[in-house]
């Protein structure tokens, strides 16, 4: 999977930022220590709509108390908005999983992901993609393809896939919790006479925290190349039973609430 999922490969490398690691090459021939520090990032080689390009993070790396994955940081360098969110993760999530649909512009770029582990640094990898010339998202100053309607907002809602699926849970086993919400999200530049300019205030939601049994799990810091509506997926390593609580807070400081109940069977 995580050839595919990183795409064609070449050669080990070390280039990049002191301090960080660029891994490339087969993924087969890495080291246990490297692959389990490789962050696999997955999005489409070729879309027509960048107002919703969909990215997957995920990562082999343990999640131990004293020896796991600390952040993930997704960028696209040449975009007006390079960030596309900095994602904080803890021992409680199990593992590194994560899904969003981001804004990116027009033309070949490369979208980086760089991982930091608590002891052994920065780890990053990149794949590259191609937006058309008519189809570029980061001028969000007007909904993206498939929403009909302005600043309409809704709540969210927390969806447990394997809780659908199967009906129950199993203790210590790790899930992937699904928060869906109705938010428009915009940058509020346009682009004019070949450059990007501010034309309006941005509206996005810029953070969502989550919280099992109390307890803070992560945090994730969104900007305003997140895309319309978003759909976010992460891990979480179902411990014990007890609520299971997103809050997410727009940059107007809205602030937005769902609770799901985490029951063994």
């Amino acid at each position: 999977m995580a050839s595919a999922a990183v795409g064609l490969w070449t050669r080990r490398a070390w280039a990049g930022p002191p301090g960080r690691h660029l891994l490339a090459g087969d993924p087969a021939l890495l080291s246990p220590f490297e692959r389990e520090h490789l962050p696999v990032l997955q999005l489409p080689v070729v879309t027509t709509n960048g107002a919703k390009v969909p990215i997957v993070v995920e990562m082999t790396h343990p999640m131990a108390p004293d020896h796991y994955i600390a952040s993930v940081h997704v960028v696209n360098e040449r975009d007006p908005v390079p960030s596309k969110g900095m994602f904080y993760f803890t021992p409680a999530n199990g593992r590194v999983y994560l899904a969003f649909q981001a804004r990116m512009d027009r033309g070949v770029s490369e979208v980086s992901v760089t991982a930091e582990c608590n002891r052994h640094g920065k780890w990053s990898s990149r794949r590259a993609i191609d937006i058309p010339e008519d189809a570029g998202g980061c001028a969000g100053t007007a909904p993206s393809l498939g929403r009909t309607s302005g600043e309409d907002i809704r709540p969210p809602v927390i969806r447990i896939p394997e809780l659908v699926q199967r009906g129950r849970i199993r203790p210590d086993e790790i899930i992937h919790a699904q928060v869906k919400m109705r938010h428009p999200n915009r940058t509020g530049l346009t682009f004019r006479d070949g450059r990007f300019v501010q034309e309006s205030e941005p509206l996005y939601l810029k953070e969502l925290e989550v919280y099992y049994g109390g307890d803070r799990v992560s945090r994730f810091a969104m900007t305003s190349a997140l895309s319309d509506d978003p759909f976010i997926t992460f891990s979480l390593l179902a411990r014990r039973e007890g609520s299971l609580g997103v809050l997410l807070v727009n940059n107007r400081g809205q602030r937005f609430e769902a609770k799901h109940e985490i029951r063994f069977s």
